[in-house]
C-alpha cells in the first residue's frame, strides 16, 4: 500500500500495472494501450497514447481552458465533466476582490462539505459573459485556478485534443486528428452525459465520461461482481483525497477488457470505491463507471457534446 494520500486527480505510482505488455493493435477496433513508456507525440502526424500514468498526469495538467474573470485573466480551468458547480481558487478570489458569500455544501468524491462561495462573471472563448456561482477552494486543492462544472457546458461541445494536448469549448463541428472517427449516442443525467452501451469485463455498466477525474473509477457494486467473475485478480490499496479534503480509501486491480460501444480497450488497472458520487446518482447497487482520463486518452481525441447528447472519438492513425 503506497505511503502517500493519492488524489483524484493524482493516483500516481498506485496503478503501475499498465505498463508491462498490452496486445497489439489487432483491428481499429482495438486499442493499443502501450507503444513506449512515457512517449509524448513529437509531429503532427502521429499520436501514441501515454503509457505510463506519470504521462498521463503531465497531459491531464496542460489541458485547462482559459477564462475571464470579471474582465481580467485569462485564468486557467480544470473542465470537469463530474462537477456539478463550478470553482474557483482562493488566491484568485483574493487578487480580483471578489466579495465572500454564503457558505453552500460541495459535493466531492467523498463526501458533501460546506464551502464559501463568491459571484462573479465569467467570459469562456466566444461566449457572451455570464455570472455565476463559485465555491471558493485552494489552488493545491483543485489542480488549477478554478474549475468549469456542468453548470458552464450545457448546450455546449468539449473538445480534448490529446495529440496537440488542447482542450476547446464551443469549436468548430470537425474532429481534430486523422484516424477512425466513432460516435456513441448519450443519455443525459442530472447535466452529465451517460454511455447507454459500455461493458467492463463483460458486465454491462453506467458510464460516466469525467474530465475532471485523472484515473478511472468504478462503484462497489462493480467491484463485486468482478471479483465473483475474476477470483484470481489481485488487488491493492491506496487512499483517495477529495477537493473537499476528505479522504477514502480505494480497490484496485487489473480488469480483462472495457468495452464502449463497439471498441474494445484491453487490460487496464482500475480503481473502485464506494464514492459519494455514486451515492448522489443513485447508483450505489447498480454498476457504474466514472472513466477518467487515463482512459480518455487512450483515443486522440474525444469531444463531448452537450447539444447532440452525444460522444464522438478518434482513434489514433495506425502507422
Amino acid at each position: 500500500m503506497p505511503d502517500a494520500n493519492l488524489g483524484r486527480r493524482a493516483f500516481a505510482a498506485a496503478l503501475m500495472a499498465a505498463g508491462a505488455a498490452a496486445p497489439g493493435l489487432a483491428s481499429a477496433a482495438i486499442l493499443d494501450m502501450v507503444r513506449e513508456m512515457s512517449r509524448i507525440p513529437a509531429t503532427d502526424h502521429d499520436y501514441a497514447p501515454p503509457g505510463d500514468l506519470k504521462t498521463i498526469a503531465d497531459i491531464y495538467k496542460r489541458m485547462t481552458a482559459s477564462v475571464g474573470v470579471n474582465g481580467a485573466g485569462p485564468f486557467q480551468f480544470v473542465v470537469d465533466t463530474g462537477a456539478n458547480q463550478s470553482v474557483i481558487a482562493t488566491e484568485v478570489a483574493s487578487q480580483l476582490g471578489l466579495p465572500t458569500g454564503d457558505t453552500q455544501p460541495l459535493n466531492g468524491v467523498a463526501g458533501a462539505q460546506m464551502t464559501a462561495t463568491t459571484r462573479a462573471n465569467l467570459q469562456i472563448g466566444a461566449r457572451r459573459p455570464t455570472s455565476t456561482l463559485l465555491s471558493i477552494l485552494p489552488t493545491s486543492a483543485i489542480g488549477g485556478q478554478g474549475i468549469l462544472g456542468l453548470d458552464q457546458l450545457d448546450g455546449g461541445r468539449l473538445t480534448l485534443d490529446f495529440r496537440r494536448q488542447t482542450l476547446s469549448i464551443d469549436a468548430g463541428d470537425d474532429l481534430p486528428g486523422s484516424g477512425d472517427e466513432f460516435s456513441l449516442q448519450a443519455h443525459r443525467r442530472d447535466g452529465q452525459l451517460t454511455l447507454v452501451d459500455t461493458e467492463l469485463a463483460g458486465i454491462h455498466v453506467t458510464a460516466f465520461l469525467d474530465s475532471g477525474a485523472q484515473d478511472t473509477i468504478g462503484n462497489m457494486a462493480l467491484r463485486d461482481l468482478a471479483i465473483t467473475r475474476y477470483p484470481t485478480s489481485r488487488w491493492s490499496q491506496a487512499p483517495i483525497v477529495s477537493v473537499t479534503g476528505q479522504t477514502m480509501i480505494a480497490e484496485m486491480a487489473d480488469l480483462p477488457s472495457l468495452r464502449i460501444g463497439s471498441l474494445h480497450l484491453p487490460n487496464w488497472p482500475m480503481a473502485f470505491a464506494d464514492l459519494h458520487t455514486f451515492q448522489m446518482w443513485n447508483l450505489v447497487d447498480r454498476p457504474a463507471i466514472l472513466i477518467g482520463v487515463d482512459i480518455l486518452s487512450r483515443f486522440e481525441t474525444v469531444c463531448l457534446d452537450f447539444a447532440r447528447n452525444e460522444v464522438r472519438l478518434r482513434l489514433p492513425q495506425r502507422s
